[in-house]
């Protein structure tokens, strides 16, 4: 039981009131908690959250996030095929081998005769995603075939068919290729806790590009050079494609498309890691999916890439194929899927591990999605750019400011009930109570869900970026609901001195 402060009381010290505080007159006191108090105390609980980021909360709600709306919402029906309809990736992996009865490495020769064979189809582009780095200095066999790749890099540059090359980054390539001309690319990727989830915007220049401005990363150094050569073109017209913009100071957060390509199921058998095939077919329900993809992820995640996949026997067959030629008019990234090779990453909506080529052309499949703007972890306002935290403090304020007009009104209602009221049941009054509440909380959960949604389309900010603000605006609501803030106040007044009137309480 609290001391009591009434007037013929001894007057009690401050350190006395904040040790042993009088419950009383704190409650009394918080009728006359003010509404810029709640949003002051909802601001610093919400800045507390969102920038210091307590036992990593942040990280973890924006990753979990970002995958549960790549399997569960954009992938399967959100995210468009402009992107996927403009790009192809042919893929040498295990079969290739056994079917040219050839081991890996290949020799530069084999590498010439895939690339003549794309190059007969005339393709928009062809990225090579293999590092051609001289290794043969230690006592190996000089490769003899390497005129041969050469000719056939001429042949492209002949034929106006841009070609890509890579570099690592301590895997220079080698000077006979360097010497042709052709652009050489930064094939860098990022991963986020293990998983690729984001996307570099610039990279390391290669070709001794000179200026204040970084050069951009392997996609984008695509796009810019493809929307650059075909954008008077009436197909490429249609897709609406700009000028890329991307702010060079963020990342790209990348969006999986999860619809395996149709193509794909006809001729890919995915292994586990037991060696048991699978059918890239999945016949999942939406509300399977949803199920699934909270409680069990493994069993939504595509088995079989997104992008199309031409395989590279195919092309070495000669064989006419109605499929091989459509896809090999496309931007096409040339990659491999050895197995036992390092060059492997795990994907929010794949199951088994994937080539980094389809890394890079899922890239590039969002930058043509996207029309050039790809959705990133900052903005860009009146010139500045800005970071999500920042960002999400300025999103939230309006949520709180409505919240605690709300939450100030009910306190209202609620006194006018206590003056006025009426015999209830005590059963009708848990009803109302507890349905007050869940509307409470969904009021929140949607007024903060808006303001995101907003941020995404003016901005192009990614989900995983501001969904934090949905979270953090639905405890908000829960500790109006306790009255928090309404106790802090009287607490706080009560130890400042304040002086209750009991009479209204």
């Amino acid at each position: 039981m609290g001391v009591s402060d009434s007037p013929t009381a001894p007057k009690r010290g401050f350190i006395e009131r904040a040790r042993r505080p009088n419950r009383e007159h704190m409650n009394a006191l918080r009728a006359r908690m003010p509404f810029w108090w709640v949003v002051v105390v909802l601001v610093a609980l919400a800045c507390w959250q969102i920038l210091l980021n307590p036992f990593g909360f942040s990280s973890l709600v924006q990753r979990y996030t970002q995958d549960i709306s790549n399997l569960l919402i954009s992938g399967p029906y959100l995210y468009g095929t402009s992107g996927h309809d403009q790009i192809a990736v042919a893929l040498i992996d295990d079969n290739t081998l056994s079917d040219t009865e050839s081991s890996w490495p290949w020799s530069y020769g084999m590498h010439a005769r895939v690339l003549d064979a794309l190059r007969l189809y005339k393709p928009k582009a062809v990225i090579v995603d293999f590092l051609f780095v001289d290794s043969r200095k230690s006592g190996l066999r000089k490769d003899e075939t390497l005129k041969e790749l050469i000719d056939e890099i001429r042949r492209y540059q002949a034929d106006g068919i841009p070609i890509y090359f890579e570099a690592g980054e301590d895997e220079p390539l080698i000077k006979p290729i360097v010497r042709t001309g052709v652009r050489i690319l930064d094939p860098t990727i990022m991963l986020n806790q293990g998983i690729a989830r984001q996307y570099p915007v610039t990279g390391r220049c290669l070709n001794g590009e000179k200026g204040n401005m970084p050069c951009h990363s392997l996609a984008l150094s695509v796009y810019s050079d493809f929307y650059r050569a075909h954008r008077n073109d009436p197909e490429i017209a249609a897709l609406g494609l700009k000028p890329l913009d991307a702010n060079p100071d963020g990342v790209m957060e990348l969006v999986w498309g999860t619809r395996t390509d149709p193509i794909n199921r006809k001729w890919m058998r995915p292994t586990d890691e037991s060696g048991k095939s699978y059918s890239c077919d999945q016949d999942i329900g939406f509300f399977s999916r949803i199920y699934l993809a909270f409680f069990d992820p493994e069993q939504v995640r595509a088995r079989c890439p997104y992008e199309s996949v031409i395989p590279v026997e195919s092309l070495l067959s000669g064989r006419p194929d109605a499929d091989v030629s459509d896809m090999a008019r496309r931007i096409v990234f040339y990659g491999g899927g050895i197995e036992g090779a390092q060059d492997k990453s795990y994907t929010p909506v794949n199951g088994p591990l994937q080539p980094d080529v389809f890394v890079h052309a899922m890239a590039l499949d969002n930058l043509i999605t996207f029309k050039g703007k790809p959705e990133q972890n900052v903005v860009r306002i009146f010139g500045e750019t800005f970071s999500n935290d920042p960002i999400q403090i300025v999103t939230i304020v309006p949520v709180i400011f409505i919240l605690s007009w709300l939450h100030m009104q009910r306190l209202k209602r609620k006194r006018r009930r206590g003056h006025h009221a009426r015999e209830r049941s005590v059963t009708a009054e848990y009803v109302l109570e507890k349905s007050a509440e869940i509307a409470w909380h969904w009021l929140a959960f949607f007024l903060a869900l808006g303001a995101g949604l907003a941020l995404t389309l003016a901005a192009g900010l990614s989900v995983a970026n501001w969904v934090e603000v949905v979270f953090v605006s639905v405890e908000l609501a829960a500790l109006l609901l306790v009255g928090f803030p309404d106790a802090l106040w009287g607490y706080v007044h009560h130890v400042a001195g304040g002086i209750p009137d009991l009479q209204t309480s």
